[in-house]
């Protein structure tokens, strides 16, 4: 039906269309010099755009994927990933260090540790895809469409063959795909799962960034953590069907060392929100105990007010007092108030400190005590209680902290 001459391979305007068991030329898909019988198998993935926003990264679970081998020279073997990876790694993990080392009067730092941060996801993202050799921007059950090319190759490439009725491509009569290197095969599979890290890392620091920024309103990056573990287990799984002898340490440690940052950058932010979901429980609790406190001082406070005159009962009572604030405070002393609510423990256990004070002055008086002493004790009390109401106002004007 086509003419026997065809190849399995054209030029499609920028990019090279294929039969899914075609061999590409022994030539470099870069820059179209002799790559000597030198091979890199591809593994590729593609998910129509509309697909990818409608569902996100679980499309990439389900996408159509294909398997290419690319000819390199020599000078194009040598990639700048993981170059790049490294150097952004270390760039991360100065920039986590020196969060975790911040004090709250410094300026420079966090600036710097921020810049790092957006420098080294950057530098991560480039590594991962900015650097890739080759990519599908189609894939059919048949035919495979790969951008990144070069020019020189692609000029080498034959015109596209004519299609048959209704449209349809040629195909090979006889699949010449020839079975592949097991070491080739070993180094594709460790790519797609250093790729598949790289990408859970990417995630991860996002989200360690924007929590150690933003911690009330944090982004969890979770298209890019998921995108990578699916390619991490299935680059995995694929790694370990390759022979023990085409398995290098080198690349295991690699990949533990990716995903170990990964893991320690979201163990982070796991543990810090777990912390600080603690924190807010037990000072809801502290509050809760030292309000039940509050309440029955200022009830015994207004009822030794109310009488007429002064006597053993009414000194006593203020004793009382005292122990109740005393209680109050003491509670919320002893409580870990979440950094943003610190300013409003510390206030309320000053201000109920004081109200001790003031209870424990009445408590000394007798009726013989001057109408003046009354009056300056009285005013004290006013002025705390006023202070507690201001306090509260306060906190009711602070936003309140999503997580």
């Amino acid at each position: 039906m086509f003419a026997s001459q065809f190849t399995g391979y054209w030029r499609d305007g920028k990019r090279v269309a294929m039969d899914r068991n075609a061999v590409l030329p022994d030539r470099c898909f870069k820059c179209n010099e002799p790559a000597d019988g030198y091979r890199r198998t591809v593994k590729l993935t593609h998910v129509p755009l509309g697909t990818e926003m409608m569902v996100g990264a679980i499309a990439y679970a389900f996408a159509k994927q294909a398997e290419v081998e690319v000819g390199l020279c020599e000078r194009h073997r040598r990639s700048r990933a993981i170059n790049i990876a490294l150097v952004s790694l270390a760039v991360l993990g100065a920039s986590i260090f020196v969060f975790t080392q911040v004090q709250a009067t410094d300026v420079v730092l966090p600036l710097l540790a921020t810049a790092g941060l957006i420098g080294g996801v950057i530098g991560l993202l480039y590594a991962a895809v900015g650097t890739r050799l080759v990519r599908a921007t189609q894939i059919t059950d048949t035919h495979v469409w790969l951008k990144g090319a070069g020019e020189p190759f692609l000029a080498s490439l034959p015109d596209a063959p004519a299609v048959g009725a209704g449209g349809t491509l040629p195909t090979l009569d006889v699949a010449t795909a020839t079975p592949p290197d097991p070491a080739v095969a070993a180094n594709a599979a460790f790519r797609d799962a250093r790729n598949g890290a790289l990408a859970f890392l990417v995630g991860c620091i996002v989200t360690f960034g924007s929590y150690a920024l933003l911690p009330s309103r944090y982004v969890i990056a979770w298209g890019a953590v998921i995108y990578g573990l699916i390619r991490l287990v299935r680059g995995v799984g694929a790694y370990l069907k390759a022979p023990a002898e085409h398995r290098k340490m080198g690349q295991a440690v690699m990949l533990v060392a990716i995903v170990g940052a990964g893991i320690f950058a979201g163990g982070w932010v796991v543990t810090n929100e777990v912390t600080a979901v603690t924190q807010a429980n037990e000072f809801d609790s502290a509050l809760t105990t030292a309000g039940d406190f509050q309440i029955q001082g200022a009830r015994l406070f207004r009822d030794v007010m109310n009488r007429d005159g002064w006597s053993a009962q009414d000194s006593a009572d203020m004793r009382q007092v005292a122990s109740s604030y005393g209680k109050a405070a003491d509670v919320l002393a002893a409580s870990s108030a979440p950094a943003e609510y610190a300013w409003y423990r510390d206030g309320l256990v000053r201000n109920y400190r004081e109200a001790v004070d003031i209870a424990m002055l009445f408590s000394n008086l007798t009726s013989a005590s001057s109408q003046s002493t009354f009056d300056a004790l009285i005013a004290r009390w006013s002025t705390r209680v006023k202070d507690l109401s201001q306090l509260q106002t306060k906190l009711d004007a602070q936003p309140t902290p999503t997580r």
